[in-house]
């Protein structure tokens, strides 16, 4: 009988998150007066709060949809439950590791191939499928908010650079995302540098067994890119699923805002919400994002205690909020494959 595997090191996964929420905290204390900060939040509307719990929701519906629709293209049926259960699964590996933004896309896959007993290739294709979207929306967000804020603002050529720099990366990484996925020779060259890289530091491991399964669900994999590829007009429905999830993700901060009776204008909100997603997506912001969040915010001329504010607001929802449901459907996720396992 097998069991899902958890994150390694559990606490020092919460120590991180704590020691990130800590540093916020010392900085609202040392730099922002918190009675001003208090009297902000007290001021919160909680109808229009409770708004932004519905919008994070109607977000992993819209992925899990996305998600779902890209596996029947493949011929991999699952209902849309389960699409729901493991996108939620996926969240919870997103908030807790810090990596190069992919935990999510490689647990969905384990721990679907696990359940489903179907070969890891193909729902790979439809997990990076869904990764190429987010891309490319999260890149379109962040250009088109970096246009309007150089067309509205004097930005200092230091934060200017930033953006440019992060956005020049995002542009690279989905290049390359999607040059490799449709290039079987690239992942096999990949592949066996992989291979001599541990070879090196094991030296009595025979890698043909490891090989020759990998090159069997990596050509699956490359299968399903390409037949995702020759159908575009399937694909123009998931986009449009991809759009709105991403719209519902980001309204999440509006509704802060809104609920404590502040305004704040698209492009500055969507730089924040990227700039932010994409650089604690790879690590650099992965401990401190709230304080990231106000700084950023507070950079284009929001009050530093409404700033705080609405941050604090916004990572209830998309970090307690969300390890708190997920964390759920780890666990159920996981009695699933074992129930599963037992059957069999």
């Amino acid at each position: 009988m097998e069991s899902v595997k958890k994150p390694r090191r559990p606490k020092l996964i919460w120590i991180f998150l704590i020691g990130g929420l800590v540093a916020f905290l010392l900085y609202v204390t040392v730099f922002v007066n918190p009675t001003i900060v208090i009297e902000t939040l007290s001021k919160t509307n909680l109808a229009i709060y409770a708004g932004a719990f519905i919008a994070y929701t109607l977000y992993t519906i819209c992925s899990s949809l996305v998600w779902q629709g890209l596996l029947n293209s493949l011929s991999v049926k699952i209902t849309k439950r389960k699409a729901f259960l493991y996108t939620w699964t996926g969240l919870f590996f997103e908030a807790t590791l810090p990596q190069l933004g992919w935990s999510g896309e490689i647990s969905k896959t384990y721990l679907l191939a696990k359940e489903a007993n179907v070969n890891a290739g193909r729902i790979g294709a439809s997990v990076v499928g869904q990764k190429i979207f987010t891309m490319t929306i999260t890149i379109t967000a962040l250009s088109t908010g970096l246009g309007l804020l150089l067309f509205r603002y004097s930005l200092p050529l230091a934060t200017a650079l930033l953006i440019g720099v992060v956005l020049a990366l995002s542009i690279l990484t989905l290049v390359v995302v999607y040059y490799i996925s449709l290039k079987p020779s690239t992942t096999k060259t990949l592949l066996n540098w992989a291979i001599k890289i541990a070879r090196f530091f094991r030296k009595n491991w025979n890698p043909q067994n490891f090989s020759n399964k990998t090159e069997a669900m990596l050509s699956r994999f490359h299968i399903g890119m390409i037949q995702l590829k020759a159908n575009p007009r399937a694909l123009v429905p998931l986009i449009a699923f991809a759009v709105v999830g991403f719209v519902f993700e980001v309204s999440v901060l509006f509704i802060s805002f809104l609920a404590l009776g502040q305004t704040v204008s698209a492009d500055v909100v969507l730089i924040v919400f990227t700039l932010t997603g994409t650089l604690q997506s790879v690590g650099v912001a992965f401990f401190i994002p709230d304080l990231f969040m106000t700084l950023s915010f507070t950079a284009f001329d929001v009050l530093p205690g409404v700033a705080v504010a609405a941050t604090l607001l916004s990572r209830v929802v998309n970090l307690w909020f969300r390890l708190g449901v997920s964390y759920g459907a780890l666990q159920w996720a996981g009695i699933r494959i074992i129930k599963q396992n037992q059957a069999n």
